[in-house]
């Protein structure tokens, strides 16, 4: 009877749309995604599939916008969370099927967000198998926290399959990071041969904070992470769909 109700409530959003919009969503490649549903194919083996979208303010009013997350549908055993004003804890699929951020962020008149809004989903959340194949989906909500009319959407459909192409470095050529939490360095294994890589660090709000370029790399490979604040971290190589996340503490 909640879950009805809660989708109630989401539907209800979605209508909101209809009468005001003073807020745009574009996707990374700066492409307008405001109000549609992308899909996004995800190997069972990948650790993180993170996307990062910019909100922009196209009033010439200073605008306070908060976030809420809706859980469509997932697979058993994911997880997701989301960062707005703050990263929210990831969630296992099933435990909450609304969830909304404490408080918002102004966004100034023809603007965009401080922070953008980020998306991360686990088909194999805090666990070392490969997730279920199927289908997650979320939908999240950005609105202004004075006038609720003015809301905006974007709905992230996970296709699970084993059929989504991993490319050249794959899940399992780059090990977990060790040690973890990490103070001055961190640690993994590359079980291949790269010419050349990039891995690039990233914070929990999406911003890259460092980028390392290695040739011929292979076996130990070692980054130093003195000049990272304590913290949640992401670090990804460029050109493949690995993601290892690594905390930094002092």
């Amino acid at each position: 009877m909640m879950k009805k109700f809660l989708l109630f409530v989401f539907l209800s959003f979605a209508m909101l749309t209809s009468y005001a919009q003073s807020l745009v969503i574009r996707d990374i490649d700066g492409n307008v995604v405001t109000n549609s549903e992308i899909t996004i194919g995800v190997h069972p083996s990948l650790e993180v599939e993170s996307n990062s979208f910019e909100v922009a303010n196209e009033t010439g009013s200073n605008i306070l916008v908060n976030a809420v997350r809706y859980e469509n549908d997932c697979t058993a055993g994911s997880g997701e969370f989301f960062c707005w004003t703050i990263c929210l804890g990831v969630v296992q699929c099933g435990s909450d099927f609304m969830l909304g951020m404490p408080f918002g962020q102004t966004i100034n008149a023809n603007s965009i967000s401080p922070l953008p809004l980020l998306t991360d989903f686990e088909p194999s959340f805090n666990s070392e198998e490969d997730g279920i194949e199927g289908t997650a989906s979320y939908t999240y909500v950005l609105f202004d926290n004075n006038n609720r009319n003015d809301s905006v959407y974007i709905k992230v459909n996970y296709n699970i399959d084993y059929a989504v192409g991993i490319n050249e470095i794959n899940e399992n050529a780059i090990s977990k990071i060790y040690p973890n939490p990490a103070q001055s360095f961190i640690q993994f294994n590359l079980n291949t041969n790269i010419a050349h890589s990039q891995f690039e660090i990233y914070s929990m709000v999406g911003q890259r904070v460092k980028q390392v370029n290695i040739e011929n790399a292979q076996g130990r490979i070692s980054i130093d992470i003195n000049d990272l604040v304590p913290g949640v971290y992401f670090l990804s190589e460029k050109n493949s769909s690995v993601t290892r996340r690594f905390i930094v503490s002092r």
